[in-house]
């Protein structure tokens, strides 16, 4: 397995634990907010006659929010860059590097005077 780039993590380490069986702590809390989201739009749709598209679209938006949540990079292409991340990771990630690009270089803040 260690050839792969996979290497297994120790569960003392790990700080997910697999709740119903499938889903890690963040996936049930979004699948659970995805839930009371969907049931208030079909809620809301169903007293105004537009039930149907209200679940087509509320189904596609808990799946895309589920996938996102799930759908771990591949290891083997995107070692570099995020392999092994889920999506929603890799996009706060991305983000924030975005939001906060700083260059640290050595004894830049320091003024004239002082020593290291």
């Amino acid at each position: 397995m260690s050839r792969l780039g996979v290497f297994p993590i120790p569960g003392e380490f790990k700080s997910e634990d697999k709740w119903f069986r499938y889903f890690d702590r963040k996936q049930a809390l979004v699948l659970v907010i995805c839930g009371i989201m969907d049931y208030r739009a079909v809620m809301t749709a169903a007293a105004k006659g537009m039930l149907v598209p209200a679940l087509i679209l509320m189904l596609f938006l808990t799946l895309a929010a589920m996938g996102i949540v799930m759908i771990r990079l591949p290891v083997d292409a995107l070692f570099l860059s995020g392999g092994g991340l889920t999506i929603d990771t890799l996009i706060f990630r991305v983000l924030y590097r975005k939001l906060h690009r700083e260059i640290y270089t050595k004894n830049y803040g320091m003024k004239s005077g002082e020593e290291l």
